[in-house]
């Protein structure tokens, strides 16, 4: 759900190629979270859980997605090269944590780790959205980024209890999937 790239929609040329990045980034998310619960099977429903291998590399690997996209959208203008290039180091720093929880530790610092990525850069997401409003159409983007905010919040407490579950992940990046869909749906009408 997160990474501030919603660009202004009524730029010159860039509408269509935004719509392409969030229909792919809606493309992937749905993927990774059916490969993700996949992944899980019946595995990973315990804190001191080990995290199945393909599961791990998984979960580190959807942050390069933020990193990606971060990238494209400073290199067409669509968010500032400050806040982009934050955005794609908090993705680079956690592709590392989330890899070294996943693969060395056990399902609830893995939890914790994807938490406190899908926090900061929802935040980061509702900042840029919040900023935008008055170019209209960001009202997806501004639910995108409050709700990874929450939700990684969420993950990050879920992280300290008995059971923790990693299958939310997949439903997580599912509801940003659709919220990228209908971004780019509501930008078809722009130039």
């Amino acid at each position: 759900m997160s990474a501030p790239t919603a660009a202004h929609p009524h730029a010159t040329g860039r509408a269509p190629d935004e719509r392409r990045v969030a229909f792919a980034r809606a493309a992937v998310g749905l993927l990774w979270a059916i490969a993700l619960v996949l992944a899980l099977g019946d595995d990973g429903t315990r804190t001191d859980a080990d995290v199945p291998v393909a599961a791990a590399l998984l979960l580190a690997a959807y942050p390069v997605v933020d990193v990606l996209a971060s990238i494209r959208a400073a290199s067409a203008g669509g968010v500032p090269g400050r806040l982009a290039r934050a955005n794609a180091a908090l993705g680079v720093l956690a592709v590392a944590a989330v890899a070294v929880a996943a693969l060395a530790a056990d399902a609830g610092a893995t939890l914790a780790a994807f938490g406190a990525w899908a926090a900061i850069s929802g935040a980061l997401q509702l900042v840029v959205a919040v900023r935008r409003r008055s170019e209209g159409r960001q009202l997806p983007m501004i639910i995108s980024g409050g709700l990874s905010t929450l939700a990684g919040l969420s993950f990050v407490a879920a992280a300290a209890r008995t059971e923790a579950d990693l299958v939310p992940l997949a439903g997580y990046m599912a509801v940003g999937a659709v919220l990228y869909v209908v971004w780019g749906v509501r930008t078809r009408g722009t130039r």
